[in-house]
């Protein structure tokens, strides 16, 4: 079946998984300020995932890039929030001032991608009409 659709943006992002553990671990509200608590899992010994965080992180940046905006014009990480379907791939949902933004572009959907290993995390985002 083929769709008919336009791309409007392409963004991609890699981070180091250190970085975030390391803003995780020293600065007292980033998570708070960059995720949702729906994002925020803990392994089951009750720790976090930071590669799972990372990916996020990427996504998130990834998406900002697609939509031509990158981290201004009064956007929050916390807009744009990375969840899975249970087969494990990741959609998004946005809000607030990332979600005018898109939907000004005319935006109607945005496809992701994560992929990480114990170092690095990817995240790429695709917008389109």
């Amino acid at each position: 079946m083929m769709i008919n659709t336009e791309i409007i943006g392409i963004g991609i992002d890699i981070v180091e998984v250190s970085r975030i553990k390391q803003a995780v671990t020293t600065k007292k509200r980033f998570l708070e300020r960059i995720y949702s608590k729906h994002e925020i899992k803990l392994s089951d010994r009750g720790e976090f995932r930071y590669e799972e965080l990372a990916g996020r992180f990427a996504v998130k940046e990834a998406i900002l890039k697609a939509i031509k905006t990158g981290y201004r014009r009064g956007v929050q990480f916390k807009d744009i929030v990375v969840l899975n379907e249970k087969s494990g791939a990741p959609y998004v949902t946005l809000d607030g001032k990332v979600k005018e933004i898109a939907d000004s572009l005319g935006v109607k959907n945005i496809f992701v991608s994560i992929s990480h290993t114990k170092d690095l995390a990817v995240g790429l985002a695709i917008a389109t009409r």
